[in-house]
């Protein structure tokens, strides 16, 4: 009996067992498959980046294209006139001294009579007072104080029933036609400037109120301390508002070329010690040294390297040999 179980234990199926090994090869055919999909993904992928990439020149083109493709903006070398224009202070002052009216009697007299007070704009002849030049027991006589010249009165000096004499001053005027702009210059300028160079001022009491000048003279020295040299300058054109001691702000005429060649000064550069531009060349930028002259705010003097109409480019970042457009 003990035999017979035994060999019947031994015959009998592991039903655990068997389960177990359908079930790994489930799991087995399920990971295959999903490895399987993920690969027909992939490949899909792959060929679908492959057909729709331009080749290799193409792009490489394409980013050629983009580099060219640099806007700049070009103006042309022109002939003109340039102007240097040097901003400093200054201040109005009269070209002479105050003019003083005295009576014209011989002795001795009473003024009878004041016809101005101060501030007044009176013109040459004006009467500006009367006087009582007679003598005890002599006939009664008034003589009048005429202005020998026009002006505004500064000062009146005399008061109804005063006796004056011959020397006593009567008023003072000054004249606005002889005021004059008075400055100091940098001695760098000195070389540039010509007598007639103009000029425009404004006042600090009128400010963007502008009055026109024009030089008149240059001093023959330089002030070693600061190394200026004193300027006069002529006032032209409407005084009106202007008074001696007026402190202004000046924009002078320093330089004036006529007929020469010029350029933007954006457009000037430097490269390894030269002054250069960069000029439009068949769609490309090209290298040019050039040769300056004065410079301002907004031109620059060309004095050799380039020709008149020649494009040079004024804004936009480039070097020789870039491909680029004008805009």
């Amino acid at each position: 009996m003990d035999g017979n179980d035994s060999r019947k234990k031994i015959q009998e199926p592991d039903f655990e067992a068997l389960a177990s090994m359908k079930s790994t090869s489930k799991a087995s055919r399920l990971t295959t498959a999903v490895l399987l999909l993920l690969c027909i993904i992939l490949t899909a992928a792959v060929l679908v980046k492959m057909f729709s990439a331009p080749p290799a020149e193409e792009a490489l083109a394409t980013d050629n294209n983009v580099l060219a493709a640099v806007n700049v903006s070009a103006a042309p070398a022109e002939y003109g006139t340039f102007v240097k224009i040097s901003r400093m202070n200054g201040e109005i002052r009269r070209a002479g001294n105050d003019i003083i009216i005295y009576p014209e009697i011989t002795s001795t007299g009473m003024v009878t009579d004041v016809l101005i007070d101060e501030g007044d704009t009176i013109n040459r002849g004006d009467i500006v007072a009367y006087i009582d030049s007679s003598r005890p027991g002599s006939i009664y006589k008034i003589s009048p104080v005429i202005a020998k010249t026009g002006g505004i009165v500064l000062d009146v000096n005399v008061s109804e029933g005063e006796r004056i004499s011959s020397s006593t001053a009567i008023a003072t005027i000054t004249n606005n036609d002889d005021l004059v702009i008075r400055a100091s210059i940098p001695e760098k300028f000195i070389g540039t400037l010509r007598k007639g160079m103009t000029a425009e001022f404004e006042t600090v009491a009128y400010p963007g109120r502008m009055y026109t000048a024009a030089l008149s003279y240059i001093a023959p020295s330089v002030d070693t301390t600061s190394r200026t040299t004193d300027i006069e300058l002529t006032i032209t054109g409407n005084t009106e508002g202007l008074m001696s001691g007026m402190y202004i702000k000046l924009n002078l005429e320093t330089e004036h070329q006529d007929d020469v060649l010029m350029v933007p000064a954006s457009a000037v550069d430097e490269y390894l010690g030269d002054d250069v531009v960069f000029i439009v060349d068949n769609g490309s930028a090209r290298r040019q040294v050039v040769t300056t002259g004065s410079t301002n705010n907004s031109e620059t003097v060309i004095l050799s390297g380039l020709s008149e109409g020649e494009l040079v480019i004024t804004a936009g970042n480039v070097t020789d040999g870039t491909a680029i457009s004008v805009v």
